[in-house]
């Protein structure tokens, strides 16, 4: 793992609200709530609407609106954490959100006001074979056990990884392709987790976002560090939760 310099910490976190990525259910965090949880920092999992998950519109602006419902729901102060698309949802679900003081992009989309997560994955990732990209189904992306392995998965355990491919569930279109209104992280201060080896989100494209980050850290991992390292991830995101001075 690399860093740069990260700033002093506070004593007490706020609560650290875990956003989903593309495909995924707040499931995908059940691994790192615990060792969060005995760290001291109290956690809350969102499930984002989608087909075999949560009511409500899936595209783009449907998940931004079910987030900022969401959050307007809970007691602050909050620090969010978004995981791949999760983070095109975050960054403009927050903008304007008082009780957020910091966010943190894993492996996810810091995209700039107009800008796509299918604009910011440049050089767009290239399978090694046509089988393990996604599939489109009329209006919905799926991603297949195996594509979700090479994307996804690929230091996890493999018990893990095929638990994990089968509660996929298909992602609309108008998600990865839809821009972002606005950038909560212009005002709000972020931590930017580069995964150094990940397969769905090109490193080059992580850390070009990274840049407009206030902090960066990379960690040697896949696209999937909750599920390959939750206890590593969890250390992150705990001492990042406490991060919100963009002055130290």
């Amino acid at each position: 793992m690399t860093s740069e310099v990260m700033p002093m910490v506070g004593s007490e976190p706020p609560t650290l609200v875990l956003v989903h990525g593309a495909w995924h259910g707040e499931w995908a965090w059940d691994l790192v709530v615990p060792p969060l949880n005995a760290a001291g920092v109290r956690t809350h999992a969102v499930r984002l609407p989608g087909l075999g998950r949560a009511p409500g519109r899936h595209d783009l602006r449907g998940h931004t609106e079910f987030l900022r419902a969401e959050l307007a729901g809970l007691p602050g102060p909050l620090a969010l954490c978004a995981h791949s698309y999760g983070g095109a949802v975050t960054t403009e679900a927050a903008y304007g959100n008082a009780a957020v003081t910091t966010l943190i992009y894993l492996s996810a989309f810091l995209l700039e006001v107009g800008e796509s997560c299918a604009d910011a994955n440049q050089p767009a990732p290239v399978p090694p074979d046509p089988s393990l990209a996604p599939v489109a189904e009329g209006g919905y992306l799926r991603v297949p056990e195996a594509a979700a392995h090479h994307m996804f998965f690929g230091d996890c355990p493999a018990e893990e990884a095929k638990a994990a491919a089968a509660r996929l569930t298909p992602e609309h279109v108008d998600t990865v392709g839809a821009p972002v209104a606005r950038a909560a992280w212009q005002t709000i201060p972020s931590t930017y987790l580069v995964c150094a080896r990940d397969q769905a989100l090109t490193p080059e494209a992580q850390r070009r976002m990274a840049r407009r980050a206030t902090w960066r850290t990379e960690i040697d991992t896949a696209h999937s560090p909750m599920l390959s390292r939750p206890h590593e991830l969890a250390a992150l995101l705990a001492e990042a939760a406490r991060r919100t001075d963009r002055d130290v």
